[in-house]
């Protein structure tokens, strides 16, 4: 992969979490809660809660959907918010339809 597409993937990454945090933000002060409350409701700091609001793309995935989960967020109100584009669920894939065939020219039924 080259330094075109590794600066291409931050970048979507950056933009998906910058969606993720702000929907998290968002959803917060519609609750009318401060970020001490809800970092005592999850289990998480207030440090942790800074950062995933602020779109900081390495927070931990397993802690942010804790997050998500406690302020009445599923999977999909985190994609139809725009928190994840659709490119990053669909990414490119190569056709391996021709690769996945058996030496004989017989189909492995995989697909």
């Amino acid at each position: 992969m080259g330094d075109d597409d590794e600066s291409a993937i931050e970048r979507r990454a950056s933009d998906a979490a910058l969606g993720f945090g702000s929907l998290i933000r968002t959803r917060r002060k519609t609750l009318k809660m401060r970020q001490d409350q809800l970092a005592l409701a999850t289990g998480v700091g207030r440090r942790f809660l800074i950062e995933l609001e602020a779109g900081k793309p390495t927070c931990q995935l397993g802690r942010s959907l804790l997050v998500a989960e406690a302020l009445g967020l599923g999977a999909a109100d985190i994609l139809a918010s725009g928190g994840v584009s659709q490119s990053a669920l669909l990414p490119e894939l190569p056709d391996l339809a021709d690769e996945m065939e058996e030496l004989d020219g017989e189909p492995t039924g995989l697909l």
